[in-house]
């Protein structure tokens, strides 16, 4: 018996090493999984049901959680957008205005989508994928590592706002230097933040895999986690004691 028969998964944004990496683990624990991006090819290889939809568009995130139907108890948002890398005084409006965009108006989107189905089941379990950035701070990052940090705030405000639901769970988990390799080498410019971050770190060779992080996902969204809520995981190898305090 897996950790996660007769559930239903959701991974939003899956068409990366992370988000390839938690359909697998989530699937392998018996899960119904469902995977979303924007774009078919970007879930080439990815398990589960494909949901195309750009999430930047609220009426494609209801319709998204339309096909799912009418059962959620698993919701991962793996989005992760890094933009150009810019001094803040190069960085353009539009560019800044398109990173925030991405990072927290597509969750804003799916949250709002999901909350019916959150109050008719009472239960949720949700984890937010950050990065260290948004503790730490990264250099030329400054939009990405503005929205990784105010995914905290998305993802405590969402735990207390639903905390009238006893089976209701919010988390995050902040990736740090994590290596992407053959299956799982299009994570994607998300690599440019952990590299910037691992500069004169003495925990630089504290690198993980896309499983490490699926498997602290796993651990939240099973009945091991059920302790945990409205926690921000940092799942760096010891770089936020470096850069982040």
């Amino acid at each position: 018996m897996g950790k996660l028969d007769s559930k239903t998964a959701l991974i939003a944004y899956a068409g990366g090493g992370i988000g390839k990496a938690i359909a697998e683990v989530l699937s392998a624990e018996g899960a119904k999984v469902f995977v979303q991006d924007d774009d078919a090819a970007k879930l080439e290889g990815v398990p589960g049901e494909k949901i195309i939809a750009d999430l930047l568009k609220k009426d494609d995130a209801d319709k998204m959680i339309q096909t799912v139907g009418g059962k959620l108890d698993i919701l991962v948002n793996n989005q992760d957008f890094v933009g150009p890398k810019k001094k803040i005084t190069d960085l353009e409006p539009a560019e800044f205005k398109e990173v925030v965009d991405m990072n927290l108006k597509t969750i804003w989107h799916t949250m709002a989508a999901i909350y019916p189905t959150v109050k008719a089941q009472q239960a949720i379990r949700i984890v937010n994928i950050g990065n260290i950035a948004g503790a730490a701070g990264a250099p030329k990052l400054a939009a990405y590592s503005s929205v990784k940090a105010g995914l905290f705030g998305l993802t405590k405000t969402m735990a207390k706002e639903w905390s009238r639901f006893p089976g209701v769970r919010v988390n995050a988990v902040n990736a740090g230097t994590v290596k992407f390799k053959g299956e799982y080498a299009n994570q994607g410019a998300g690599k440019v933040a952990a590299k910037a971050l691992s500069m004169n770190n003495p925990f630089a060779n504290a690198v993980a895999d896309p499983k490490d992080i699926a498997n602290i996902v796993l651990f939240l969204v099973s009945d091991e986690g059920t302790a945990i809520n409205a926690e921000i995981i940092n799942a760096a190898g010891g770089l936020y004691t470096v850069s982040g305090e």
